[in-house]
């Protein structure tokens, strides 16, 4: 039977009020890593996306919207109910284009549908310190950006930091996920080495 995976991070900036434009959530980047385990091989596939101040704002969350429909896939996250799935859902709230945002919604409802795993949960789930230092616990490489620094990379349309904070905390999430399942040392060397990390 195959494991179907999707590790996914994202970054959001609270926007502030623009003349007539109220204020509202951003979401500026995602990524994500496809995992197949089946017939005895992993494939895994990284993906990563932003959208900066020069951008369309709804260019993430309409790529995440495909990236999103990949069947019978579980999603690994960091804190899905208190900062991904609100962060997200406010995103598409705040979206102009409503055709979009209501698509994007339709395809994150069926992703948690099909099963959520959250890598907080053995580090005290809602309760749990940031990501950043439970990595760093752990010895895994990360690239933290603060709240300021992620508006500023923002501003500056830095896309290369955007995507390498996020790159780094989702081959981060599945350390740490892997980490805690049986023969672990071997499932993460795996999906490192299918994506040449």
């Amino acid at each position: 039977m195959n494991s179907l995976y999707t590790v996914l991070t994202t970054a959001y900036i609270n926007a502030p009020r623009l003349g007539a434009i109220p204020p509202r959530t951003l979401l500026v980047g995602a990524c994500v890593i496809h995992i197949d385990n089946g017939f005895g091989r992993i494939a895994a596939d990284l993906k990563a996306h932003s959208s900066l101040v020069t951008d369309d704002p709804g260019a993430t969350l309409k790529w995440l919207t495909q990236e999103l429909t990949r069947d019978e896939r579980r999603l690994l996250v960091w804190r899905a109910e208190c900062i991904v799935v609100p962060s997200l859902i406010a995103a598409a709230k705040d979206l102009a284009d409503l055709p979009s945002a209501a698509k994007f919604l339709q395809a994150l409802v069926a992703a948690l549908d099909r099963g959520l795993i959250d890598v907080a949960e053995p580090f005290g789930g809602a309760r749990a310190t940031s990501l950043d230092a439970i990595l760093s616990k752990e010895g895994c490489p990360f690239r933290p950006m603060s709240k300021a620094a992620m508006s500023e990379a923002y501003r500056t349309t830095c896309h290369g930091d955007v995507r390498e904070h996020l790159r780094l905390r989702a081959l981060g999430l599945w350390r740490l996920w892997s980490r805690h399942q049986p023969g672990g040392a071997d499932l993460e060397r795996a999906v490192l080495d299918a994506l040449d990390e």
